[in-house]
Formats: structure tokens, sequence, C-alpha cells
């Protein structure tokens, strides 16, 4: 019996539908496929950067002594030597005007750091330097260095009770901040930190991922003989 024109359209639509269904079905799977392959890729980049390398205590305390010469550089210690005051210059001579410390490691009344220091260098011979939140250490965990052997100073930076509660994790997060890389732009009249500065903080991160040992008391270097002089020259800055 032929089939009506009626149903054959019919057929041909059920058919169109089938396949258009088959298709779409297919298209899905690819996709669902595709994305799954996709996030096995990203988990495993992912592994890959942030998967802790394995303790290796003699290639952390050798990174760490890549990094000292930088903490000893006078971008670092006009911060963090001895006193209750901050120190200026490549020479690191006594801040001029009787800053202080204060309560907070903001300064005192008047003379606080953001009275002249602002959040960038200003422009000209002997201005003052700045970046964001500029200060020293507070009293209670003043970070001083100075004298210390590498590995006093390794110690240290370690200590929770004086460095701010930090992990070696938000150590390696603390070198990234705008104050800590103020070092190697520090305006004019400044010697700037010599070490690369994607170096040294490559070296900052080996040592915490390698387990944040540090350098044996025996083979502390002579950076622990940094002297810092007590007399004020003529230059500002």
């Amino acid at each position: 019996m032929p089939i009506e024109p009626k149903e054959r359209k019919y057929e041909a639509s059920r058919t169109i539908v089938f396949l258009l269904a088959v298709a779409a079905a297919y298209c899905f799977l690819s996709l669902l496929i595709l994305w799954f392959a996709t996030q096995g890729v990203e988990h495993a980049r992912a592994q890959a950067v942030h998967e802790p390398l394995a303790r290796d205590d003699a290639g952390a305390a050798a990174a760490f002594e890549a990094i000292v010469p930088v903490l000893h550089h006078p971008r670092c210690m006009n911060c963090h030597s001895t006193g209750d005051f901050p120190r200026q210059g490549d020479d690191s001579h006594r801040h001029k005007m009787q800053i202080r410390r204060g309560p907070e490691g903001h300064g005192v009344n008047a003379v606080r750091c953001s009275t002249c220091h602002q959040d960038h260098n200003l422009a000209g011979l002997h201005m003052p330097p700045g970046a964001p939140d500029w200060h020293l250490p507070s009293p209670e965990i003043p970070m001083i260095w100075q004298g210390l052997t590498d590995h006093q100073l390794c110690e240290l930076l370690k200590d929770l009770r004086q460095n701010g509660h930090r992990t070696p994790e938000q150590i390696v997060e603390h070198m990234h901040t705008p104050l800590v890389l103020w070092g190697w732009s520090p305006g004019e009249c400044r010697t700037p930190v010599p070490s690369p500065q994607d170096e040294f903080l490559a070296k900052v991160r080996e040592w915490a991922e390698k387990g944040a040992a540090c350098p044996a008391q025996a083979t502390a270097t002579n950076h622990s003989r940094t002297s810092i002089p007590e007399a004020v020259p003529t230059r500002d800055q």
C-alpha cells in the first residue's frame, strides 16, 4: 500500500529529529570528554606549581645564604639595625629630625613616617623616598638583625614570636610586598639592591619550599660583621 505524502513527511521529520538528537548527544559527549581532559591537565599543572619540594636542608640553607647579601644591604638594614630609630643613606647614618620608632613603628606625633614619606618616591635629589605602608617594625617585633650571623638571622626570620607570627610561606609573601620591592627602585641618589629582584624572590621561595632550614653555625659568614656608624654626616638621604 503506497505511503501517503503526509505520512512520508512525518517519517522524514522523525528521521531528522532523530539525527539531530544523535548529533546533539555526540556534541555533548565530546564537550564533556574535552572538559574532563582539560580539568585533568589543569589539576596536574596546579600540582606541579603548588606541590612543595621535598625537604632539602642543605639546599634550603644554600638558598638562604644567597639572599643574605640583600638582607644586609642598606636598603634593608636602614630599617633593621640597632636602635629605636631608622637610618638613611648608603652609609646608614641615623635619620635626621630625631625620628623615633613609635608605638606601632610609624613614628611619633608630628614626625610620623607618613608626614614626609608617601606611597611613592618623591622626585628630586635628597627628596623623601616612599612606598605603600612605609614604616619600621613595631617595638614588640623590631626584627633587628644587625650583628647577627647568617644562622641567627635565619632563625630570627622563622621565630613566630618575633616575625609577626609569619610562616615561611608568609615570609615569601612579605618579600613580594611593595615596601620590600622598593629596595630595587629607591629613587634618586640611593643605590638599589644590586642582586636581580627575580633571583632574590626565587631563592626566598626555594628556601621556604625546601624546608626553611638555616645555615649551620660553623658556616656562618662574615655578614655578621656588618658595621653601621653612629655618626650623622651631612647627606640627608
